[in-house]
């Protein structure tokens, strides 16, 4: 039950500071690319992996934090609906496989770097 509790705390945080942080990267970056998404995902996967790597040991800390604050702030589904949108408008093919690579590939090399840090 606390478990969830803390899942549910960290990931409405976590969902709030993606939405502020999306804002402010949208308006400092104006682009026709989906740039605010991939920033945040990617700094949210580098910080999973730093957190995850030091938390092993306290299982309520990883919940609160890795599970759910930051569980909320990256977002897969943004990311599939950005892609589905840029398949079905003017974005290019090579501009979608761009983004879903960069998504996937630079976000488990940010998680990677962010675990082996510790």
């Amino acid at each position: 039950m606390i478990n969830g509790l803390l899942v549910m705390l960290g990931g409405g945080l976590g969902a709030v500071v993606r939405g502020w942080l999306s804002d402010y990267i949208k308006k400092k970056w104006s682009s026709s690319f989906p740039i605010a998404t991939l920033i945040v995902n990617v700094c949210g996967s580098f910080l999973i992996g730093l957190v995850f790597s030091m938390t092993l040991h306290y299982q309520w800390f990883g919940m609160f934090i890795v599970t759910g604050f930051l569980g909320g702030l990256t977002t897969f589904s943004t990311m599939s609906y950005e892609l589905v949108q840029m398949l079905t408008s003017k974005f290019s093919l090579l501009r979608f496989i761009s983004y879903t690579l960069l998504q996937f590939i630079v976000g488990f090399i940010a998680c990677y770097i962010g675990y082996t840090i510790n």
